[in-house]
Formats: C-alpha cells, structure tokens, sequence
C-alpha cells in the first residue's frame, strides 16, 4: 500500500523521526490556513503517489501568505504529469503545506526488503534530490550499502557507517545515527516493504531533517 508523503511524515513524528510542521489542505482557503498557522516561508507540495513532483510544477516555494491560497488553487486539480506517472499523470486531490527549510546538503536515504536475502538493505547517497535509479546507473560508486541481518537489527555502527559515507561531521553524525536508527524502527514495526527520503537535508544550522518522504 503506498501512502502519501504527509501520511509518512506522521508516521515520522509518532516514531522521533525529524521532519518540519506541515498541515494537509484540500482547498485554496484550507492552504491560506494552515500557512497562517505555520506562519513565514512555506512550501505548497502536491501530494500524489508518484516521485519527481517538484520538476512537474507540484512543489513551489512562497513566501507571501497572500500567494499561498492562489498557488494552492493552481496546483489542486491540476494533472500533474512526471517521469513515475506516465503520460496520463494523475489528479492532485491534496497538498501539504510545510515549513520553509534553509537547505546547506541534500542527502538520500531509503530502505526496502531485499527478497533475495531476506534482509534490509539500507541504501544512503551524498546525491539527494535525484532519482536513486539515475544515481546508480550514472555514478554507482555514490550509493553506499548497507545490510541489515533481521536476527541483530541495526545497530548503532551500521548507522555510524552510513553518517560517515555521507560525510557529515560533528553533531549531523550523531544526528543522523538516530534518524536512521528511529526509522529502522519505523520501518520494521510498520512492516514497510520500502521508504524513501529524498532528500534528506542538512540544514544552514546543521540539522538533519526528513524533508521529503514516502
């Protein structure tokens, strides 16, 4: 069953995974709401199921609460069409209204069940913002990963592993040892074949957040 991003990001929260404040709208004047609610620089994000959103026209950034019921009100209906939708698109129903972030990294993490092994893979790469799959086939090398024995579960240096490939230093590694650490947890209690973050950011006061989910 795939969910949608806002759907992941309360999982999130429930599991101490970092994501920003958002608010689902399904109206211009429900965004309008939840921006004044949020209040300062948001993000009208449409919420589909189906990656690359963003270069489809389904993501924009405002920073005038006066433009957000209007951005919302193109971008609700809209047929939003990107390279996992097909040629069809689909209908946005939805959007997410979230917090500004101020982005230093864009970082990639996911995980999914390998049927093969019968074990996590934990895939992370320092290429955040791109699809995972154009990553590997151009530059493999910049996907770090990971497996996980499901008899041990993640431990703490499989994660300290990951932190480390990334490059991160000082607090991100700790930071992002317990991102990783909480949505492994998310991952195997939930029982998630898959779970993406794309990107996962750093950000200019050196937070690691889950940006983008699902």
């Amino acid at each position: 069953m795939k969910i949608h991003e806002y759907q992941a990001k309360e999982l999130f929260r429930k599991y101490k995974v970092p994501v920003l404040e958002g608010i689902v709208a399904r109206s211009g004047d429900e965004a309008y709401q939840a921006a004044q609610k949020l209040g300062g620089v948001v993000v009208v994000k449409s919420q589909i199921h189906a990656g690359g959103r963003g270069l489809g026209g389904g993501v924009k950034v405002v920073k005038s609460m006066e433009d957000v019921e209007k951005m919302a009100g193109e971008i609700l209906g809209m047929t939003l069409v990107t390279h996992q939708t097909g040629p069809d698109g689909k209908e946005v129903k939805r959007v997410y209204i979230e917090d500004g972030c101020d982005i230093a990294r864009e970082l990639y993490l996911g995980m999914l069940v390998d049927r093969a092994s019968s074990q996590v893979t934990v895939m992370a790469s320092t290429e955040g913002g791109m699809e995972i799959e154009e990553v590997a086939a151009k530059t493999p090398e910049k996907i770090i990963m990971q497996s996980i024995d499901p008899a041990t579960g993640m431990q703490a240096f499989h994660a300290r592993k990951l932190a480390f490939g990334l490059g991160l230093k000082g607090k991100q590694i700790g930071s992002a040892v317990k991102l990783i650490m909480d949505l492994y947890k998310a991952f195997n209690e939930t029982d998630a074949s898959m779970v993406e973050i794309n990107p996962l950011v750093i950000s200019g006061a050196g937070e690691v957040i889950a940006l983008d989910a699902k």
